[in-house]
C-alpha cells in the first residue's frame, strides 16, 4: 500500500495489551483516512445511550494518506470519540459524535511508527503513558506525571526517552479531572481542543502517548507527486492570504472580522466590538509580542506564533501560540482589552489542557449571568466575576481545571451549568451543547447554518463557508481583497452568491463546503491558505490529485465526494440514533429575538421562517427526510445499510420527544 501504512494499532488500557490490525485497500478507499476511519470506528463501536466515560468508548487518533508526506500542510491529526461535552435538547445524557483536529507533527510521527490509526479502549488501574517505538509498544507508569501541566510533562517524557525527535500527545490536569471540555495537547502548543477528547483520554487513566518511528511513507508515483506537491506549495506560498497569515498569524482575522462586523463580544451577545482590530489586530499584536513564527509539519505558511511578553505585569511570560479564537475567547468575549493578560490566559489553557473556546465561554457566561442578576456570589461560593476582570478569570480557570468550588460546576460546560442552576440557558450560545466560536450567527448565515448542522456541535471547521465573505467584502466596499481572493471566489459565485446576510443560497453553500472540508480532514491536511478564500484552490482541487498520486488507488472526484458524504453521514447517524435531529439543528432563541446591537449590521437577527426553509433545503440536498434523518435509500447509496435499524430507533426517540413537547405546549395553552 502507498500513502497508507496499512495498519491500525489497538491499545487495551485495562489489560495493558495491544493488537495490530491490517487495513485493506478497499477499507481505505471507503473511508479515505484520518477523520473518515475515526468516524467509522466511533459510530460502529459505540451505541445509543453510551456514557462517553465508559471504558469501551474508543478514543481514536487518525492520520490521512497525505500525512507525513511532502504534501503541503500535511501534518494534521484527528482525534475522535463519543463526546462528553456535547448533548441534545432531549437531555444532557444524549451525547453524540465528537472529534477535534490537531496540528504539529504527531500524525506524521504516528505514520512513521507504522500506523494510520491508534484506537484506545479500556481504563488502566493507575495512570499510564504509552511509548510507541515502531513495532515495540510499552505501557509505562505515569503516576509521577499525574497532576503536572502539559509542557512540564512533555519535557519529562522527552528527558526519560532521551530523544527530542519523539512527539508526545498528552493531557493536562483538566483532562485528568474529567473537565468536559479538556483538550489533547502536542508539540507544546498544538491543541486538539473541541468536544472534550482530553476528558475521554483522562477517563482511561492515559496521560500521554509518545511516538517514534523510521518507517517510510511510500508514494505510488513519486515523480508525479513531487511535481504536483511543489506546484501547490508554490501556489500557497505566494498567495495573498498566506503572505498575510505568515506575517500576522490568525490574528489577521480580527482585522477582517471587524471590517465586515462579525466578531463575538460579551458572551457573543452584541455582534460587534468597536475598534477590535486596533487592540487585537495582527500587526499590532506581532509588534508587541511576536518572538518567532513556527509551522506545523510540511507547512509553507508557518502561521503559528511563539509569544513573549516583554514588559509590564506579565513581563517574561512566554507561550506557544496563541490563535485568534483563543484570543477572542479570553479577550473580546469577556470584554477585555488587556492583551498581555489574554496571552497569559491562553498559555494557562494550554498548560492546564482545556479548550480555550469553551473555557472562555464559561467565563463569559458567568459574567453575563452576574450582569443580568441570574446568579449571585451565593451561587459561586463568594466569587464575583465581572466583565474584563482578568485576575478573577485566571483564578477561575485554575478552579475549573482542578474542579474546585464553582469551577467544578463550570467544568461541566455551560448547558449543564444553566440546567443545574435553573437559570441562564437563554444566554448559552451553543448548538448541541458546544459553544460558538467568534462569528456571530445572526450575521454570517453560511457560518450560522454550518454551526447548527455541524456533526460535532456548534463549529465552523466542519463547514468552512468562507465563500460568503468575498462577496460581502466587495458589496460593502471594504478594502480587504488582499485577504479574500476574489478571482477564486468568482469561480463559484454563479452557484453560491456570497452575500453573507442572505440565507437563500446557504444550504447549497454549506453542503458543498462541508464535503470539501471533509476531504481535507480525511487526507490529513490543514485548511489554512486552501479553501474557498485561501488563494490556492478548493480542497478537492488541491488534494484530490495528490491523493491519487500518493496512493495509486482509483479515486475519481465523484468517489472522493461520495466518501466525504459517507463520513458526514456516519457522524450524523451517531446523533440521530440518540434522537437528536431537527430540534437540534438550530440556534437559541436569543439569535431569533435579540438583534445585533451595534456595527454595520445593527438590528439584524435570524428569521424563524427563513431558518425553517434553510433546514428543509439542506436536508433535501443531502437526501434526508423532513426531520433530518438519513433515509434507508440514502444509507444504501452510501454503503451504510447497517445504520438503518439505528435510524428507525432514533426516529422513535425523536417522535416521542416531539409529542411530549407538543403536549406541554397544549397544556400551557
Amino acid at each position: 500500500m502507498h500513502g497508507y501504512m496499512g495498519q491500525r494499532l489497538r491499545l487495551d488500557m485495562t489489560n495493558q495489551t495491544y493488537e495490530i490490525e491490517e487495513l485493506t485497500p478497499e477499507y481505505c478507499q471507503k473511508w479515505i483516512g484520518g477523520r473518515g476511519m475515526n468516524s467509522d470506528v466511533v459510530y460502529h463501536e459505540t451505541h445509543q445511550g453510551m456514557d462517553p466515560f465508559d471504558p469501551a468508548n474508543p478514543l481514536c487518533f487518525g492520520a490521512g494518506p497525505l500525512v507525513g508526506s511532502f504534501a503541503p500542510l500535511s501534518g494534521r491529526t484527528t482525534m475522535s470519540a463519543r463526546s462528553p461535552m456535547t448533548c441534545s435538547n432531549i437531555g444532557t445524557s444524549h451525547h453524540g459524535h465528537g472529534d477535534t483536529n490537531m496540528g504539529g507533527s504527531f500524525g506524521p510521527k504516528m505514520k512513521y511508527a507504522g500506523y494510520d490509526q491508534i484506537i484506545v479502549k479500556g481504563k488502566a488501574k493507575n495512570p499510564v503513558w504509552v511509548f510507541i517505538d515502531g513495532d515495540t509498544i510499552e505501557f509505562r507508569d505515569a503516576r509521577r506525571l499525574w497532576g503536572i501541566g502539559t509542557k512540564k510533562a512533555t519535557l519529562a517524557i522527552l528527558e526519560e526517552l532521551g530523544d527530542p525527535d519523539i512527539n508526545v500527545a498528552l493531557i493536562g490536569p483538566a483532562g485528568e479531572k474529567l473537565v468536559r471540555f479538556a483538550c489533547i495537547m502536542s508539540s507544546f502548543s498544538a491543541s486538539g481542543g473541541r468536544t472534550g477528547m482530553g476528558a475521554v483520554m483522562g477517563s482511561k487513566n492515559l496521560k500521554a502517548i509518545a511516538v517514534r518511528g523510521k518507517k517510510p511513507v511510500t508514494i505510488a508515483d513519486p515523480e508525479g507527486f513531487i511535481k504536483a506537491a511543489w506546484e501547490l506549495r508554490d501556489k500557497i506560498h505566494v498567495s495573498a492570504s498566506a503572505i498575510r497569515r505568515r506575517a500576522e498569524g490568525s490574528m489577521d482575522l480580527f482585522d477582517v472580522g471587524n471590517a465586515i462586523g462579525i466578531n463575538a463580544h460579551k458572551n457573543c451577545s452584541t455582534g460587534y466590538m468597536k475598534d477590535i482590530e486596533t487592540i487585537y489586530g495582527g500587526v499590532q499584536w506581532a509588534n508587541q509580542f511576536l518572538f518567532r513564527r513556527k509551522g506545523c509539519w510540511s507547512c509553507p505558511v508557518s502561521c503559528g506564533r511563539y509569544t513573549y511578553v516583554k514588559e509590564g505585569k506579565y513581563a517574561g511570560f512566554e507561550v506557544g501560540g496563541p490563535e485568534m479564537e483563543s484570543v477572542c475567547a479570553f479577550g473580546p468575549r469577556i470584554d477585555s482589552t488587556d492583551v498581555p493578560a489574554v496571552n497569559v490566559m491562553c498559555g494557562m489553557a494550554n498548560e492546564l489542557g482545556m479548550d480555550s473556546i469553551s473555557a472562555g465561554a464559561a467565563l463569559s457566561w458567568t459574567m453575563e449571568a452576574f450582569d443580568k442578576g441570574y446568579i449571585t456570589e451565593k451561587d459561586t461560593g463568594g466569587i464575583k466575576l465581572e466583565w474584563a476582570d482578568m485576575e478573577t478569570s485566571m483564578k477561575v480557570l485554575n478552579m475549573i481545571a482542578e474542579r474546585k468550588g464553582f469551577g467544578d460546576l463550570l467544568a461541566e460546560g455551560n448547558v449543564r451549568v444553566a440546567e443545574k442552576l435553573g437559570v441562564g440557558m437563554d444566554i448559552v450560545p451553543h448548538c448541541r451543547g458546544l459553544e460558538h466560536i467568534s462569528v456571530d450567527p445572526r450575521i454570517a448565515l453560511g457560518f450560522s447554518l454550518g454551526y447548527a448542522m455541524s456533526t460535532r456541535g456548534s463549529d465552523h471547521l466542519k463547514n468552512y463557508s468562507c465563500l460568503e465573505f468575498p462577496g460581502c467584502a466587495k458589496s460593502r466596499a471594504y478594502q480587504i481583497e488582499e485577504i479574500f481572493d476574489e478571482k477564486l471566489a468568482k469561480k463559484f459565485w454563479e452557484d453560491f452568491p456570497s452575500e453573507m446576510t442572505k440565507i437563500d443560497t446557504k444550504p447549497m453553500l454549506c453542503t458543498w463546503s462541508e464535503r470539501n472540508k471533509c476531504v481535507a480532514d480525511a487526507v490529513g491536511c490543514c485548511c489554512q491558505a486552501i479553501g474557498s478564500w485561501g488563494g490556492a484552490g478548493n480542497w478537492q482541487e488541491a488534494y484530490a490529485p495528490l491523493l491519487r498520486l500518493a496512493t495509486g488507488l482509483d479515486f475519481p472526484d465523484e468517489e472522493i465526494f461520495l466518501a466525504a458524504e459517507r463520513i458526514i453521514a456516519a457522524e450524523r447517524a451517531h446523533w440521530l440514533r440518540d434522537g437528536s435531529a431537527k430540534q437540534d439543528d438550530t440556534h437559541i432563541d436569543r439569535y431569533f429575538d435579540e438583534p445585533v446591537v451595534d456595527g454595520p449590521h445593527k438590528g439584524l437577527k435570524l428569521d424563524r421562517k427563513e431558518w425553517a426553509w434553510a433546514q428543509k433545503e439542506y436536508y433535501k440536498l443531502h437526501g434526508w427526510d423532513e426531520d433530518g434523518f438519513i433515509t434507508p435509500e440514502k444509507a444504501k447509496q452510501l454503503d451504510l445499510p447497517e445504520i438503518i435499524p439505528d435510524m428507525q430507533a432514533g426516529k422513535k426517540i425523536y417522535e416521542d420527544w416531539v409529542k411530549k413537547q407538543e403536549a406541554g405546549v397544549s397544556k400551557s395553552e
